[in-house]
């Protein structure tokens, strides 16, 4: 009697990866559905090429299917990659409680596999790879008394899967109307005949390390952030009813029905893989900010990644410029303006506790200051991933002619250092990196100059031009409550806080002609700085008359009301615009600061 063990099942796998592999471009030709995007294959082989670099043979076997689990939550992508992840992860949970398993317990570990398959997925659609598994299943159970072991019971339905296979055509309209079958389930029956394959040699094909390592290379450095641009693809007529496709990799310390409820209803095209340990979430939504605190609350998030479909299809359907703007999230400016202009942002990241984030995506400046005056270790900032800035310039490069990627000071921020590292990699002719020597507000203000100069038509010669006379004009002053957060962060010195505290003084932070941080004056004022900063702003319009200006505030409504007020009266003019400071430029002011940025006729003097 035929059995199957964990040696016998880590080969067969390895066969079927490769058979899938192989197949890759011949998948992507027919893949139309959910959506013609043409990268079923490619996910598909992904998560194959994962499976075989990380799954080692190792002794004990279960450390193997561990490791074949993990691979496949790492590897997953798409909403085939997702469901053939489930499927084998159901498959390694099985037989990590047999050593080896005959016929019928064959047939009962690919039943629960595939019906975890099936509720992994929000909105099951048949016609599609889950059908024919289905399909698979109920043949082998029909001819499981008539067979002689697991090669023969396999051996007879296959037959009977490619005729599934074969009427997806007739399940799906638009398959029908392209004329092909759907392409996850022509993976998956690929998948099988590679099972078959290694059942009948008892061994796996040989694939050499070249096959797997091309693609997989940027996964040595794989971090717990990443936002990433990937190829969705629209027709023009396309409408973006929940803007971010989101994924999510994390452990659980609840269990993945209870993440499966809380997360049902904020949008749509929703996955839901693992198992007891880790899992992993698909779905397309309008709040990526509550789907993070949703899985924070159920586990620990391990990696995110975040596309903003809308600008996607702007940037193939309707762009509004030959020039496109790349800022990060440390430039404080209106989603409204964002949007306007059609601003592409690369989200900093941000650790609050045991909690990761992509600032401004998956944590909102409304929620974040709330949780920072509960955390007791001040949260620690990082640049954007090589491989996202990477991302998002090639496909940019795609659809306009030159990138204006503008960023928060070098002297802050790797993030102007990995920017510029990307664009010399990339093309630095087409790709222009900015550092704009300050942050938030100054930074948005200069953002959106640049923007308007682009609407306005000018060069990209002259935009660089304009920009480097900009940028010595702008001037940000930010009134701070309190020291804590400043001390924490190191932004001033412990005795330099005691003493303030004792006196009950606040300082009034600005940013030098460098781009570094200071104290505006050098000194610190007591009690009512904003009163004082307010007295500074009207000293500089004195003096170099400011242009324009904006309010930004740390959940402060009402103190950046009664700034406005008062600007109005300095300057004459309103600002252009008032918003919240993001997360990673106000972690270290504080829940309450209240700052003015400004663009000034004349190069100012900052805070000499």
């Amino acid at each position: 009697m035929e059995l199957i063990n964990h040696r016998t099942f880590y080969h067969m796998i390895l066969t079927g990866a490769h058979q899938i592999i192989s197949k890759e471009k011949e998948l992507n030709k027919i893949n139309v559905f959910p959506v013609a995007d043409g990268d079923t294959g490619s996910n598909l082989a992904y998560l194959m090429k994962m499976i075989v670099r990380e799954t080692k043979w190792i002794e004990p076997s279960t450390e193997m299917l561990n490791k074949m689990k993990t691979a496949c939550l790492r590897g997953s992508r798409g909403n085939s990659g997702m469901i053939f992840s489930q499927f084998i992860i159901s498959m390694c949970d099985f037989l990590s409680k047999h050593n080896e398993i005959k016929t019928e317990q064959f047939i009962e570990m690919c039943e629960y596999s595939v019906a975890r398959s099936y509720y992994s997925v929000n909105e099951p659609q048949e016609g599609t790879v889950l059908t024919v598994m289905k399909d698979w299943i109920n043949v082998m159970k029909d001819n499981s008394s008539q067979s002689t072991g697991i090669l023969d019971v396999m051996q007879d339905s296959f037959s009977e899967v490619c005729v599934s296979l074969e009427n997806t055509k007739n399940q799906l309209p638009v398959l029908q109307q392209h004329n092909v079958v759907d392409a996850g389930a022509k993976g998956f029956v690929h998948f099988l005949q590679g099972l078959i394959d290694s059942m009948k040699t008892g061994t796996h094909l040989n694939i050499t390390k070249d096959d797997v390592t091309t693609e997989l290379s940027s996964l040595e450095n794989l971090t717990m952030y990443s936002m990433v641009v990937d190829n969705h693809t629209f027709s023009d007529t396309d409408t973006i009813v929940n803007r971010y496709c989101s994924e999510f990799l994390f452990d659980v310390t609840t269990n993945l029905t209870e993440i499966r409820q809380q997360l049902s209803s904020l949008g749509d095209s929703f996955i839901v893989v693992g198992d007891q340990n880790q899992g992993k979430v698909h779905i397309h939504t309008n709040t990526p900010e509550r789907v993070a605190e949703v899985i924070n609350e159920n586990g620990s998030i391990i990696y995110q990644k975040v596309e903003d479909m809308q600008r996607q299809h702007e940037t193939l359907y309707q762009r509004k410029s030959s020039i496109a703007i790349v800022v990060d999230s440390a430039c404080d400016i209106p989603q409204d303006l964002l949007d306007k202009y059609q601003i592409h942002m690369l989200p900093l990241h941000l650790q609050l506790g045991n909690s990761t984030y992509l600032d401004k995506v998956t944590l909102k400046p409304e929620t974040f200051y709330n949780k920072l005056e509960k955390v007791t270790e001040q949260p620690k900032t990082s640049q954007p991933t090589q491989e996202s800035i990477t991302n998002l310039y090639t496909q940019l490069l795609n659809n306009y002619d030159h990138i204006i990627s503008i960023h928060l000071s070098k002297e802050l921020s790797g993030t102007y250092e990995a920017c510029r590292s990307a664009a010399e990699q990339i093309d630095s002719t087409r790709v222009h990196v900015v550092n704009s020597r300050t942050l938030s507000g100054a930074y948005g203000l200069l953002v959106q100059k640049t923007a308007q100069s682009i609407d306005q038509g000018h060069s990209i010669d002259e935009i660089k031009a304009s920009l480097s006379t900009w940028i010595p004009t702008s001037e940000i002053l930010v009134s701070v409550p309190t020291l804590k957060h400043m001390i924490r962060g190191g932004r001033v010195s412990p005795l330099q806080g005691k003493i303030a505290r004792w006196l009950d003084m606040k300082p009034i932070v600005s940013i030098d002609r460098e781009g570094k941080s200071l104290l505006y004056g050098k000194t610190f004022f007591k009690r009512s700085s904003l009163e004082k900063l307010l007295q500074f702003t009207q000293k500089i319009n004195a003096m170099n008359k400011i242009e324009s200006y904006a309010i930004l505030h740390a959940d402060s409504i009402q103190d950046s009301s009664l700034c406005e007020r008062e600007m109005i009266r300095i300057t004459g003019q309103k600002p252009k615009y008032v918003t919240s400071v993001s997360a990673v430029i106000g972690l270290n002011a504080g829940k309450g600061a209240v700052s003015v940025a400004m663009l000034l006729s004349d190069a100012n003097q900052r805070g000499n």
